[in-house]
């Protein structure tokens, strides 16, 4: 089953890895060139989070987390590592996610011109029902008007493989990705009446939750 690989990377303060011409560019352009060539590799996303600068956020695609497990394991991951750590401040959390509904959903909400990631931190599970939750909110977010900022089709939402901690909440995830106009519109919308009327489809019984934007670029194979 399709699966995507979140890694979020802390960066050496200052680092830019949308500058072309930098060290962050180049060590970026390689780290793509290495994944575009591991079996299973079907696309890459990246970016630094609009909140956080100096944290990269990437969603790397594979066919399977078998195939993202063969590349650790193989010869080409120590290099790879090793490489993007000389722009890190500290160690990568890597962790796996299924998103439903697979392809154009979630092609859409990493295409946007921002997109939400929202992450509900649960002791030990999700509550059973939150992937159905989540599909009625999605079909929520398609019944609003244009001028809300959604893009149309760009919720995709999961539970992580892993068991995840954040401030002493320890358990499964629950992840939803959505694609929007900007952040301000995003913004703008979280505090309307009809927002707070049915974000609780996807708190659900999270202990906690974290929520950020990133504009993503897709890394192409040379």
């Amino acid at each position: 089953m399709p699966t995507t690989e979140i890694a979020v990377l802390p960066l050496i303060a200052g680092t830019s890895v949308g500058d072309p011409d930098s060290q962050a560019a180049a060590v970026m352009r390689d780290a793509v060139a290495t994944l575009h060539q591991q079996d299973g590799l079907q696309n890459v996303h990246f970016g630094p989070q609009v909140e956080s600068p100096d944290v990269l956020q990437m969603m790397i695609n594979w066919t399977s987390r078998q195939h993202h497990e063969a590349f650790m394991a193989s010869a080409a991951y120590a290099p790879f590592v090793k490489s993007l750590g000389t722009i890190m401040s500290g160690n990568a959390t890597i962790h796996h996610v299924d998103f439903e509904p697979s392809g154009g959903a979630l092609a859409k909400a990493f295409s946007a011109p921002v997109t939400e990631i929202a992450t509900f931190y649960c002791d030990r599970e999700p509550i059973a029902d939150w992937m159905s939750n989540a599909a009625k909110a999605a079909k929520w977010l398609e019944e609003q008007p244009a001028s809300a900022g959604y893009l149309a089709g760009s919720a995709a939402y999961g539970i992580t493989h892993e068991v995840v901690e954040r401030e002493g909440v320890k358990g499964k995830a629950a992840v939803i990705a959505i694609g929007w106009t900007s952040k301000e519109a995003h913004m703008a919308f979280r505090g309307t009446q009809t927002f707070r009327e049915n974000i609780g489809l996807l708190r659900g019984e999270a202990k906690g939750i974290e929520m950020h934007h990133v504009v993503l670029m897709e890394g192409l194979r040379d």
